[in-house]
């Protein structure tokens, strides 16, 4: 890959990532293509150059935020021969699951802003990207089950407990500050969630 390719990736991949900010703070209506080309450190003229429209910069945004997350959190199977045991592949996901959410709040954030409105750019993210996580994410739950980590409960419930659990803290940082009085980028504070979602799930 030479130079020239190099930067044109390096500058979608930033224009990209500012998106994913905007459209989570602001929601698709309220999220400009000019704040974000400035966000981005990068001309107006690149993001119509990159990008045909508003929503194919926010289809294409997603598309990276979810190929990243398959990237970030990708530990294998719980047969890994990297996992002396269930439990400790368990742990692991929780671990990692959770690192992502820290990193990344824009994605919750995101998808909550489309969801909560059932927009039909939602339901193409949902048949696109979602129905997959949510089904690892059952794949998970009943694995815990299997193992007697979990209760015998509605699997959907306890996917939304493990992810809404996993991210909320994140998702609602300026409320964590003002109330709790902590910072949940502190990696202090996102070990001691982890040690507290591990102690809830694997009883």
């Amino acid at each position: 890959m030479n130079a020239r390719v190099r930067q044109k990736e390096a500058t979608r991949a930033s224009i990209l990532q500012a998106a994913l900010e905007e459209f989570a703070e602001r929601g698709f209506d309220g999220a400009s293509t000019r704040d974000i080309a400035a966000k981005a450190g990068v001309h107006h003229a690149l993001i119509k150059y990159h990008f045909n429209s508003k929503d194919e910069l926010w289809r294409s945004a997603v598309t990276f935020l979810f190929e990243r997350q398959a990237i970030d959190v990708n530990l294998g199977g719980p047969n890994d021969a990297r996992y002396p045991d269930r439990k400790a592949y368990a742990i692991a996901v929780i671990r990692e699951v959770v690192l992502y959410s820290a990193r990344h709040p824009e994605h919750a954030r995101l998808m909550v802003q489309e969801t909560c409105r059932d927009s039909e750019r939602f339901h193409w993210a949902a048949d696109t990207f979602i129905k997959g996580t949510a089904s690892a994410a059952e794949q998970f739950v009943r694995l815990l089950q299997k193992e007697g980590f979990l209760p015998n409960v509605s699997v959907p419930a306890l996917a939304y407990i493990f992810v809404g659990a996993s991210q909320l803290i994140y998702t609602l940082a300026p409320e964590a500050r003002r109330v709790w009085g902590i910072d949940p980028s502190d990696p202090k504070i996102v070990e001691d969630h982890i040690e507290a979602m591990i102690a809830v799930m694997i009883r």
